[in-house]
């Protein structure tokens, strides 16, 4: 990274973290970022919900399918409100629902004109005229039951312009050019009901957040003028028989004009944490389901214990999803809406409302010049450990504070400075390592231990493209080994046998070069290569497997010169896999390596061993196969495994050597496929059957055909259970 580049990356971090802290202009993705801490942060530490004296009156399924859909008749209500507070002694119902239309009052008209016919002169009719009349004014009989007790009703603002519905109760206050929130019209209960009921409160929110979630709810909006409470806030204050008083203070403006700036609730002793719009944090206490529900028709037939809603604040609501209240809260997606308003009375009950960060601007405008002060402090640390030290330190210290003040009931957004000091010390801490990166030029002459002297010179034409540091990639490895070396190594003397080494390794060190492979290490006999590093190789998998047809081809050059001088014929197994790998410089301070490790390594190395047991030259791991399928090369797969330290089966496949007897006759890839069909498929006989002729036509090895042959046999006296999937699994390595 240029220096220049650094730091227009950095001013640009700055900039747009100070546009977004100061409200200028909001950024989407750092307001997305604050609502996911602030979800994480209540859900971590949500209120406490101890002997909660909120409970629901639930309009369930099962009341649905004993009184029919919602709405109910008024006389069900009125019903309902005799029980609760003649039976049950509750304090207060609050109905997250508005009464806008009359009853339907066909049964009256009926009786009233019966009443004009010649049925005014009987006796018995006026006699049940007068008892029928009363029993079927439900809207009286509602209000009737309202007056008696204390009820609140609701009703519901909207921000758009639309017909309003009947009239609005008295309100709480007046206030002009305020920074409540304004509606633009309403739909309110019918006159009757709000002149019995209590009092009355609306039960929307015009604060949801453009996800969605309820986080926030206004406790009072303003219509005309007018000052009205939300229905929690309203259901509180009578039952408690609280005073309550709004307080409001003339605050300039930018462009000199003059706004009623809220500046507290106060309810009797509480004064209630909201900000300008009268919106309150909703104090949830979990997820959906935290207070008790009961279910109406078991309130109407008396059958819940009668101390379970003595003296309880009620609130009539509805969990049926048929009904479409259900919200999104920051615990959950399908919350019944009734639960986000009996979290905010159980807030303003426990007082356990968080409030916002006084003077917030500041604050966050303060916080963000000393992270900036903190961030120069970070760029004059010269060692980047120590530097990601203090980087998670000062990162870690951001969430002690906010966890810290969200303990005292403050609550104060940290997502913009979360974000400022992790993108700018991830930005300085990668110069850092940039930097230290280019001062290493002898990486380069190290890189020449492992490749190929040819390819040395251009990696030191760019070295910047490469280095020692372990990375995980896509590379091929090959593991090859002399079989039966011991009693090879007995044959010879010391210096024969070292003449015998050096002169085999040398040769396939030379093929392994030629097809710009890296070696690994040589361990005895053995030698481990591999390709795609420190060189990127796109044809990694076909290079290695080049190289070990051509290692094989070889061998055969080799033992002609081994015969002459009386030395034993060598016999050598090619395993080869490609898969995602750890490799770089690795080891101690004593000693490093540049090498590969992992898993599918070690499946090279287990491959390289299952050679002896299918007696065949070269065995391939899926992925190799797949890279190289295109390829003139004969390859079939021979079996699925499960080696030794997986878990997990594998396909393995032989590379059949064109230059051995049989390997290109007709069949050698699809008759083989068809013997593994059948054994995979449990159909014994006739996989016994194409086996022994393929035998006989020299398309498997001796080995191949002894080891399926002893399979099958087995399997025919001790079957695999019926889920088999005809994998074998390995216990040796």
């Amino acid at each position: 990274m240029r220096k220049w580049l650094f730091w227009i990356c950095i001013l640009a971090s700055f900039f747009v973290h100070l546009v977004h802290i100061s409200d200028v202009a909001a950024l989407r993705l750092l307001t997305k970022l604050e609502h996911a801490l602030y979800d994480w942060q209540i859900t971590h530490q949500p209120a406490e919900l101890n002997n909660p004296q909120v409970v629901i009156a639930n309009i369930d399924e099962k009341s649905i399918a004993e009184l029919g859909q919602w709405p109910w008749r008024r006389d069900v209500l009125a019903q309902l409100l005799d029980r609760l507070f003649s039976h049950y002694q509750i304090k207060l119902i609050g109905f997250d629902t508005v009464f806008a239309e009359s009853s339907d009052t066909t049964a009256i008209e009926v009786l009233d004109i019966l009443n004009q016919t010649d049925l005014q002169q009987q006796p018995l009719f006026q006699q049940a005229y007068k008892s029928f009349k009363p029993q079927l004014q439900f809207d009286q009989m509602f209000a009737e039951q309202m007056e008696q007790h204390k009820v609140v009703t609701g009703l519901v603002f909207a921000q758009n312009k639309q017909k309003n519905k009947n009239n609005l109760p008295v309100p709480i206050a007046k206030t002009q050019n305020s920074t409540l929130v304004a509606a633009q019209s309403f739909i309110a209960n019918l006159a009757t009901f709000h002149q019995a009921a209590s009092g009355a409160g609306f039960f929307d929110n015009p604060l949801l957040d453009e996800d969605g979630v309820f986080r926030r709810v206004p406790l009072l909006q303003q219509y005309q003028g007018y000052v009205y409470p939300s229905l929690a806030l309203e259901m509180v204050r009578i039952a408690q028989q609280q005073n309550m008083a709004t307080n409001f203070a003339e605050v300039a403006q930018a462009d000199g004009s003059k706004v009623s700036q809220l500046v507290g609730i106060q309810l009797n002793g509480y004064s209630i944490p909201v900000n300008e719009k009268a919106a309150v944090l909703v104090p949830y206490t979990g997820a959906a389901y935290q207070f008790s529900y009961y279910s109406i028709i078991d309130i109407l037939r008396q059958q819940i214990p009668l101390e379970q809603l003595k003296n309880k604040l009620v609130l009539l609501g509805t969990d049926s999803a048929g009904l479409l209240d259900l919200r999104t809260t920051p615990f959950a997606k399908a919350v019944p809406g009734v639960e986000v308003h009996a979290s905010i009375i159980h807030g303003l009950l426990t007082e356990q409302i968080v409030a916002p960060v006084q003077q917030p601007l500041v604050m966050q405008l303060s916080l963000f010049v000393l992270l900036s002060i903190l961030l120069l402090l970070l760029y004059r640390i010269d060692n980047p450990s120590w530097q990601i030290v203090y980087a998670l330190a000062v990162l870690v210290g951001l969430f002690v504070v906010s966890f810290t003040l969200w303990f005292d009931k403050v609550y104060m957004p940290l997502a913009s400075q979360v974000s400022y000091w992790f993108l700018t010390a991830v930005l300085l801490i990668a110069y850092k390592l940039i930097m230290e990166h280019r001062q290493k030029d002898f990486i380069v002459r190290r890189f020449g231990q492992y490749v190929p002297p040819s390819l040395v010179a251009d990696m030191a034409k760019s070295p910047d493209k490469y280095q020692l540091q372990g990375q995980q990639k896509q590379l091929t490895v090959l593991f090859t080994d002399i079989r039966d070396f011991t009693r090879i190594s007995e044959q010879l003397s010391a210096n024969d046998l070292s003449d015998l080494m050096n002169q085999y390794l040398t040769v396939m060190t030379r093929i392994i070069h030629k097809h710009n492979g890296t070696i690994d290490k040589y361990m005895g006999d053995a030698i481990m290569a591999f390709w795609g590093a420190p060189i990127d190789n796109s044809n990694h998998a076909f290079e290695a497997v080049a190289a070990a047809v051509e290692m094989q081809q070889a061998l055969d050059k080799v033992n002609k010169d081994f015969a002459s001088k009386n030395w034993p014929q060598l016999q050598t197994g090619i395993g080869i896999n490609t898969g995602l790998m750890h490799v770089g410089n690795m080891g101690s301070e004593f000693r490093m390596a540049y090498t590969v490790i992992g898993d599918e390594v070690n499946l090279a190395s287990r491959l390289e061993g299952l050679t002896k047991q299918y007696g065949c030259e070269i065995l391939l791991g899926e992925l190799t196969f797949e890279l190289v399928a295109s390829s003139p090369w004969m390859i079939r797969e021979i079996d699925a495994v499960r080696v030794k330290g997986k878990q997990q089966a594998v396909a393995i496949y032989q590379l059949c050597l064109p230059s051995k007897q049989g390997e290109y006759a007709k069949g050698i890839v699809s008759g083989y496929a068809e013997f593994l069909l059948a054994y995979r498929q449990q159909d014994w006989s006739i996989a016994q059957a194409c086996l022994q002729q393929l035998f006989e036509q020299k398309l498997v090895s001796e080995a191949l055909y002894k080891l399926f042959l002893q399979r099958i046999n087995g399997y025919q006296q001790s079957p695999p259970p019926h889920n088999w999937d005809g994998v074998y699994t390995y216990q040796i390595k």
